[in-house]
């Protein structure tokens, strides 16, 4: 059954198999709507600009994986330093003041961040973008049309969400054993305590935490507009800037410890609604129903219960333990009232999206208990209309 399926996926010429052109096809159908990888300018863009819009989409594997061979092998010849990217810069033994901690000794040594911690950013940028389209193409697709999924667009759905499953099943216990070997285990004190002296040099572990965090954010902004647009796409970008925006402010004024709690209760839920929705595109409906109610627990705890304390954490016990006028960048320290304010309005922006999202969420479980539906309500703009009218028919009959 699975060679039969996997014989009419690959014979058709309607049935493309690399990941990156079905992407491709499907944002060209959406920007008939207004969505896809083109936006309202991109539309009035000309027939070249269209050819290098589609390059950067149907050959993302090519061109970053070029890129990346291309640093690799430029740093080998040495035509250009590499060592900013795949090593850390800016630590602690560069710097002196007697309002920095002292962390003398191979076994405790400290990063502070800096202007050129950019380069790692941008090459994980680089990274994410080629390994995400590697493993779409040559072992998500595979493994979809082994299982018999045959639509192309539900080829790629699985994939992305394959994608994002994997990512957060690395990104998750990362956080937290980042989180584990740091004073801020399971204490918001710990949040403040001692800032910025022992928050300004971040442990290696932290930095690249942060680092490859920020590049995959980063990422998905360029992932968000090659996907085919679906009905909540504003909020979906509102969120992805807000959570940019999040990470490089609390990264540059030494709030990576909020910042790695705030990304753990995102990361942890973001597993099972993904995994929900790669089974539910199997056709493996009774697992997957019990995986989306615990994704459904899982996100009311950490990213509405956990997440406001965190927000109370930062707005009310921040001032407990920093005086509010410490605003003095020369020593590393970004701290007054309206940064406290400037913060906890970023938190709430996300909170605000993040309730959106929990209506979604009901509205899916009131159609699991009325209609035995466990289809996204994040639906793509033109609609699924085989398969609502096909569910329809079983309904009628």
């Amino acid at each position: 059954m699975a060679a039969k399926t996997r014989s009419r996926v690959q014979g058709g010429s309607k049935a493309p198999s690399d990941v990156s052109l079905i992407e491709k096809k499907l944002a060209t159908a959406a920007t008939t709507n207004g969505g896809g990888i083109a936006s309202s300018e991109s539309n009035k863009a000309t027939k070249g600009d269209d050819s290098i819009a589609n390059f950067f989409v149907e050959k993302q594997g090519l061109w970053s994986g070029a890129l990346l061979f291309g640093t690799f092998l430029g740093g080998q010849l040495g035509f250009f330093n590499t060592s900013k990217i795949y090593q850390l810069s800016y630590d602690s033994s560069g710097y002196s003041g007697s309002f920095l901690p002292r962390h003398e000794g191979s076994d405790d040594v400290r990063y502070y961040r800096g202007g050129s911690d950019i380069y790692v950013v941008l090459f994980w940028i680089l990274g994410f973008t080629f390994l995400r389209n590697m493993v779409m193409n040559y072992i998500l697709m595979p493994f979809a049309r082994m299982y018999g999924v045959q639509k192309p667009k539900d080829l790629v759905r699985f994939a992305e969400q394959g994608w994002l499953t994997i990512y957060y099943s690395i990104s998750f216990p990362a956080g937290l054993y980042v989180m584990s070997q740091c004073p801020h285990w399971m204490d918001t004190r710990h949040f403040w305590i001692n800032y910025p002296s022992d928050h300004a040099a971040m442990p290696p572990m932290m930095k690249w935490y942060y680092l490859i965090q920020m590049g995959f954010w980063f990422q998905q902004i360029f992932v968000l507009n090659i996907e085919e647009r679906r009905k909540d796409f504003l909020v979906m970008f509102a969120h992805h800037i807000v959570t940019c925006m999040l990470l490089v402010f609390s990264y540059w004024m030494s709030y990576t410890r909020v910042g790695n709690a705030v990304l753990i209760t995102m990361d942890f839920a973001d597993i099972w609604l993904t995994l929900a929705k790669c089974m539910r595109y199997l056709k493996i409906e009774k697992p997957t129903v019990y995986i989306f109610s615990f994704f459904v627990l899982s996100w009311i705890y950490t990213r509405h219960y956990l997440y406001i304390i965190i927000m109370w954490s930062a707005f009310y016990e921040s001032s407990v333990y920093i005086d509010l006028d410490s605003w003095k960048p020369e020593r590393f320290s970004y701290f007054n009232e309206y940064v406290v304010w400037g913060f906890t309005a970023l938190l709430g922006l996300l909170q605000v999206l993040l309730l959106y999202w929990l209506y979604l969420i009901l509205k899916i479980i009131y159609n699991i208990v009325f209609a035995w539906n466990i289809d996204d309500t994040r639906s793509d703009t033109e609609g699924d209309s085989d398969d609502t009218s096909a569910s329809a028919k079983k309904k009628t009959n």
